[in-house]
């Protein structure tokens, strides 16, 4: 029979065992639902030996509140620009010498020291793009330049809306829609937003930000009108040719989505092994072709195919107004969260 004593170290060692296996092999990733390619994840984990344990989140509201809440244990996470400002400011969101990485030199020049983060020490730029809407021409085949088709829907979309389940996308696209400035803190300016919001109410089946759920929804006919990312719009179009994505004359909400590494993250450097390695051109390509989302990385490029190059939802007309999503004062964000807790009740 072992001794206490033996029993007791034997004991201790299996207990840590697990925590050295997780802080030398796992990278932990909070990012949005299907938002990476699969084939990626397989790449990293087959060249690093570094498995890649993916959570997803609904809304940046949420990220924020799992962040707040001690960080969830992720690595690394995606956020949009207007909220990489916030992170920081909450400090929930660590330097991670991005300058230092291998492929930094790939960013193209205007996003390596961007507005939101003007050192360049917290993010790196993962995907971009835009947030319209999308409607099926088989249901409805009227004018669609104009947001007035999502927030004031003709007879044939009423009761098959859909708007994302984020107060920054759908508060951000009323405003657009409203013609007030984003991240207004004028309480007129914001009641417009909040009646435009109140009037479309009625005629929105659901309120939600999952992009697979959405393309299936429009696919199937249960939604025939909804807020959306260009890139899952065209995937859904690749499924069903009636829907289109628009470039509304208002204006158009435009994002870059960041990847950033949670203050407290139990596996840094296996973090920024991920950045580097999304930073690949190649990687790029794929997640862009697998998305349907611009890629930052000078030189993916040559990785894509000509279809990818050409799609309507990656290429806004020459006439399109772009309205950049910013980070939002904390009164401002206070006017929003209380517009979306009451148009939720």
């Amino acid at each position: 029979m072992k001794s206490k004593k033996a029993l007791f170290a034997g004991l201790c060692a299996a207990a840590l065992m697990p925590q050295f296996a997780q802080a030398e092999g796992v990278v932990n990733l909070y990012i949005w639902s299907g938002y990476i390619d699969p084939a990626a994840v397989k790449q990293f984990e087959e060249k690093t030996g570094i498995k890649v344990r993916i959570d997803n989140y609904d809304s940046e509201e949420t990220l924020l509140a799992k962040l707040k809440q001690g960080g969830g244990g992720y690595d690394v996470a995606v956020a949009s620009q207007a909220m990489v400002p916030v992170l920081q400011r909450e400090q929930l969101i660590q330097k991670v010498a991005v300058r230092d990485l291998p492929g930094y030199n790939k960013i193209i020049p205007k996003l390596r020291k961007p507005e939101w983060d003007p050192t360049g020490d917290y993010s790196v730029p993962y995907l971009w793009g835009t947030t319209n809407f999308a409607v099926d021409t088989s249901v409805y085949n009227g004018p669609t330049d104009s947001l007035k088709v999502l927030f004031t829907p003709p007879p044939q979309l009423r009761g098959k809306v859909n708007m994302l389940g984020s107060a920054s996308d759908s508060v951000s696209l009323a405003s657009i829609a409203a013609g007030v400035p984003l991240c207004s803190e004028d309480p007129k300016q914001m009641k417009k937003v909040q009646d435009l919001l109140m009037q479309q109410k009625p005629y929105v089946r659901t309120y939600n930000s999952k992009a697979g759920a959405i393309r299936e929804s429009m696919v199937s006919g249960e939604i025939a009108v909804s807020s959306i990312w260009n890139g899952t719009a065209q995937r859904a179009r690749e499924m069903k040719k009636s829907i289109r994505y628009v470039f509304p004359k208002e204006g158009s909400l435009a994002w870059v989505d960041n990847l950033v590494v949670p203050a407290g993250a139990p596996n840094p450097d296996n973090a920024k092994r991920l950045l580097a390695f999304l930073m690949q051109p190649d990687v790029a390509a794929k997640n862009s072709t697998f998305l349907k989302y611009q890629n930052p990385i000078q030189g993916s490029e040559k990785f894509l195919s000509q279809e990818i190059r050409d799609m309507p939802e990656l290429n806004p007309p020459a006439s399109a107004k772009m309205v950049f999503l910013k980070a939002c004062s904390e009164k401002a964000v206070r006017m929003r969260d209380l517009i979306w807790t009451s148009l939720l009740k």
